[in-house]
């Protein structure tokens, strides 16, 4: 008996000393040193097209709305995220107008849909050096009826979650924020301020990413250089430097230059407009072909660059309803003419789509983060409670309703007295 619990102590000792022999001698996990391609049907090809045309239709309005010096940021494909969830409770005019709007020319619904549930699955996880999380929501108020459909719609195609608010609570503001919050890693924080009492349905879409670069700068040689906000008006900022090879490229008036994250999946691609052109001026006349060109100079290769990029750090918040009903999205946001009956029997209208969006640029990489919020709000409001004020003698009666039995009468004359 000894003999054989002898023997199976070193059968047991023998197993797990051949285990930990295993897992000493695993290979460290290789990662990519290259972009993984997501591949994307032909028409879903098209679709990112599109929102690449509406990214930069509607960052000229955005740029030209607000005063020289203003630092800028929008993220489209939040934007496009929530406004294609939209598309889907949309019919007959509002939904050509948001269709085009959004520059979806010859592509349909499902393959808009069918794109960003693709994206949304692929983008997320293809460099695990960089995180990129996509949270998608729709928020209806307690009374507001919505369509099973529309529901089904945005948590098959869009991964939404569906949530219910009280309008006329107090703190579903704050679990609204909380949600933007949370999926954001508190970068976005209280992007609403308050709900309207006639508002009904929310839809949100929150996107958040912290990429390392590929070539991470030495924070020993981040020194304080010149900035120039304006020629002749140079101001000390703390700049970050490196020697490495980059994709560069100098097209008309612009210095171009990309820096990879991770293993390149994602990157970061810096304009800069020679001196005296302001980077407005170079809006105006940049385009998704102009963008693809862009691109196509920094395909040809790489060269070694001494490069000086300054830190920064900003947020930035609008309200986009002009921006859109520019693009030509009006008929949304037209109260008794917007048809947005896909959602719900009850009539509503777009009464706002507000965005903000944060960047923090550092020697290790970028975070970045941002929040779309589009509104509904009911076409025909509630009627206003009416106002009746006992403010004078009165008579009262207390009786059986059902028997019609008077059990108490009274008239007060003065309450003082009562």
């Amino acid at each position: 008996m000894k003999t054989t619990i002898l023997s199976l102590a070193l059968v047991m000792v023998a197993g797990i000393t051949g285990q930990m022999t295993s897992c000493e001698e695993q290979p460290a996990k290789t990662l990519p040193t290259d972009p993984v391609e997501i591949e994307l049907t032909l028409k879903q090809r098209e679709v990112v097209a599109s929102t690449n045309r509406f990214a930069f239709d509607l960052f000229k309005p955005v740029v030209a709305g607000e005063e020289a010096g203003t630092n800028i940021m929008i993220s489209p494909f939040s934007i496009t995220s929530a406004l294609s969830m939209t598309l889907n409770g949309a019919a007959d005019g509002t939904f050509d107008a948001v269709k085009s709007a959004l520059r979806y020319d010859g592509q349909t619904l499902e393959e808009i849909n069918e794109t960003y549930r693709r994206l949304d699955t692929e983008m997320v996880p293809v460099d695990e050096r960089v995180v990129m999380e996509i949270a998608n929501s729709i928020w209806a108020e307690n009374n507001f009826p919505v369509k099973k459909e529309f529901t089904d719609a945005l948590r098959e195609w869009y991964l939404a979650e569906a949530r219910n608010f009280d309008v006329s609570d107090p703190r579903s503001v704050d679990i609204i924020n909380g949600w933007i919050e949370e999926k954001t890693h508190d970068r976005i924080q209280k992007m609403l301020s308050s709900l309207d009492r006639d508002l009904v349905m929310l839809l949100i879409n929150a996107v958040y990413f912290n990429g390392k670069w590929k070539h991470q700068f030495d924070k020993k040689l981040t020194t304080g250089r010149p900035f120039h906000l304006t020629p002749g008006n140079p101001v000390n900022v703390p700049v970050m430097y490196q020697k490495q090879k980059f994709s560069v490229s100098r097209p008309g008036g612009v210095t171009l230059v990309e820096l990879p994250y991770g293993q390149g999946n994602y990157s970061m691609v810096v304009a800069l407009p020679e001196a005296g052109t302001s980077p407005a001026e170079i809006v105006t006349g940049l385009d998704a072909g102009r963008w693809e060109a862009w691109m196509e100079g920094l395909s040809y290769g790489q060269t070694e660059v001494e490069l000086y990029m300054p830190k920064f750090k900003y947020e930035y918040k609008r309200k986009l309803n002009d921006d859109l009903i520019s693009l030509g999205m009006g008929p949304a946001f037209a109260p008794g003419t917007a048809d947005f009956s896909r959602i719900s029997d009850v009539e509503v209208f777009i009464s706002f789509v507000l965005h903000q969006a944060f960047i923090e640029n550092k020697e290790e990489g970028t975070e970045a983060a941002a929040a779309t919020v589009i509104g509904f709000t009911r076409t025909s409001l509630p009627p206003e409670p009416e106002v009746i004020d006992i403010n004078r003698p009165f008579l009262w009666f207390i009786r059986e309703t059902t028997t019609g039995t008077i059990v108490f009468m009274g008239l007060l004359a003065d309450p003082e007295e009562a």
